[in-house]
């Protein structure tokens, strides 16, 4: 399954030619070996609330894993554009007061909602999504991203293409590239990144804010690293993060499953930092990296401890030197915004690059007035919320 476009072969493995695929000629096919091996048999093993078909893009040396989905409308936000823009919209609008605003932008989101299932919202391909709430996108050239384009057109002539986790601090080029395609970028969010030269060229009430964070670990406290997180630990982490993402935020985050925690600490594919008090897990971080940018799709720690014990800054600061260690940028993903921004953190909209000129105008004219009402209504909102 192979096209060569402008001197790139773009070829395509799914499970009817897996077996083709030779991992070790890729620049990250080690990891993406470990990380997808089972998932792509069945991904709810993983992620309980995530069902969708993997496949794999190849460019040069490049492998880009995408899911593929059609029509299912309680998925994570993850492979669910309903998810993302419908239902998790809806949620959102309980920090939205005052309550003829909230009503208002209830019946406008419900509208759309009806009229995303009729244009097949959820008939979409992502391209490079490893199924977490951020995906670490590594930069690809014009080209590269012309191929992947004309290749997933050919394949799946009815899908929309998409990327997520898009934003400028780290994709300036190829938003270029992507309005030079014919990409409409749609914003999906707002988030925080810390530079690598932000994080090291500190100002002072930065640095005051970092030797506070470090002083809330306490004699009593323990870190500890991947080897030294035990197998009656993992357990643990699932709670931890679900007592956060799940109970508290949403369950339309991904659900993550002892079995996935078990591979990533098996395989070292996250760096994992906890913090044990008096022996038991309380706080814990999974940090995904690549190319030398880091964020942490696993995060959690023990709300009855607030505020006796600050583990919410305590894993901040962990994160904030492992990034410094590693010259890393350090993607913070979405929410407190003011916590973020004291520490470093820079503020902008995060986008879904998404290619629909393909596809008939019914659809095209959804998507347009989306991206406009979300232009135009919902970055300002969540600016002036920092949500």
């Amino acid at each position: 399954m192979s096209t060569i476009l402008n001197n790139y072969e773009a070829i395509l493995y799914n499970k009817r030619n897996m077996d083709e695929l030779d991992w070790s000629f890729y620049e990250n096919g080690a990891f993406l070996k470990e990380y997808f091996a089972d998932f792509i048999l069945d991904t709810t093993s993983y992620m309980k609330n995530v069902e969708t078909e993997v496949f794999f893009v190849a460019l040069g040396r490049k492998l880009l894993p995408c899911t593929v989905n059609d029509d299912t409308y309680n998925n994570s936000y993850v492979c669910s554009p309903y998810t993302h823009y419908i239902t998790y919209a809806k949620e959102e609008l309980r920090f939205v007061s005052p309550k003829p605003l909230r009503f208002l932008l209830e019946a406008i989101i419900n509208s759309f909602g009806s009229f995303a299932k009729l244009v097949e919202i959820n008939k979409i391909v992502y391209i490079n999504n490893y199924c977490l709430s951020t995906n670490l996108i590594s930069p690809l050239s014009n080209e590269e991203v012309h191929a992947l384009k004309e290749l997933l057109i050919e394949r799946f002539p009815k899908y929309q293409l998409g990327f997520r986790s898009i934003n400028e601090i780290c994709h300036k080029d190829m938003m270029k590239s992507f309005e030079t395609e014919g990409y409409n970028l749609l914003p999906s969010r707002y988030i925080y990144i810390s530079t690598n030269k932000r994080l090291n060229t500190p100002t002072k009430g930065e640095r005051k804010k970092r030797r506070q964070d470090e002083k809330c670990i306490t004699k009593d406290m323990r870190i500890v690293t991947n080897k030294e997180i035990l197998p009656e630990d993992i357990e643990r982490i699932v709670e931890l993060y679900n007592q956060l993402y799940i109970e508290k935020y949403s369950d339309l985050n991904p659900q993550f499953t002892y079995k996935f925690i078990e591979k990533l600490l098996d395989q070292d594919l996250f760096i994992f930092q906890g913090v044990k008090i008096n022996g038991k897990l309380e706080a814990i971080s999974g940090t995904f990296v690549v190319n030398n940018m880091m964020t942490n799709p696993i995060y959690g720690y023990n709300l009855s401890l607030f505020p006796q014990f600050q583990l919410y800054r305590i894993l901040r600061h962990l994160n904030t030197k492992l990034a410094l260690d590693n010259n890393c940028l350090y993607h913070q993903s979405a929410g407190a915004g003011h916590f973020k921004k004291a520490r470093s953190g820079e503020g902008t909209p995060e986008y879904t690059a998404l290619y629909v000129n393909h596809l008939p105008f019914s659809k095209k004219s959804f998507w347009k007035l989306l991206s406009f009402l979300l232009k135009k209504i919902g970055i300002p909102l969540v600016e002036k919320l920092e949500l």
